[in-house]
């Protein structure tokens, strides 16, 4: 099993070592609502600096609202070389009911845009999972990128308290 950072007997504990223990956090203080657009971008909350040649465990957890007809996708952006995957369960796409709506769990490689559905503008859905990335050569940004799957006037919306963590663990 992995473990980060490796210490050894009569290390010094530095400020800087002991602050590579802590888990990377984002979290949404507020809503952000995006409208009659498909094209993709990272959200303004929900962004991390990794590092290069380094090993992360995900965990999030998602509130999304909109209307049913423009669902939203969702991509994790990683910087170039990243590999890994991670698993989501949240409401299909396509959904429009309340809460007898079928739930997915799906695995998804980073960088590959997912539609998930936003059956309601007066209820968000929730949307969690994990999973483990692995960086290569390059350090930099990695992101939660969304858009509304189909152009609508109502705005799809990324919900406050919505979050990602990334551990690291090698």
């Amino acid at each position: 099993m992995a473990v980060y950072p490796i210490l050894y007997g009569g290390m010094r504990a530095t400020a800087d070592l002991l602050t590579s223990m802590l888990p990377l956090h984002a979290a949404k203080a507020a809503l952000t609502s995006r409208a009659s657009t498909t094209t993709i971008s990272p959200d303004p909350d929900l962004q991390l600096a990794v590092e290069a040649n380094a090993e992360y465990f995900l965990h999030f957890f998602f509130r999304i609202s909109g209307n049913a007809a423009a669902d939203m996708d969702i991509q994790f952006t990683t910087p170039a070389g990243c590999t890994g995957s991670y698993g989501v369960t949240g409401r299909l796409a396509g959904s429009s009911a309340g809460d007898g709506d079928v739930r997915t769990s799906t695995r998804i490689s980073y960088n590959v845009e997912t539609q998930f559905s936003t059956p309601s503008t007066a209820a968000a859905q929730v949307s969690h999972g994990a999973g483990r990335l692995i960086t290569a050569a390059n350090a930099g940004i990695f992101s939660v990128d969304w858009a509304q799957t189909v152009s609508n006037a109502t705005g799809s919306v990324f919900e406050a308290d919505s979050w990602m963590e990334l551990r690291r663990i090698a």
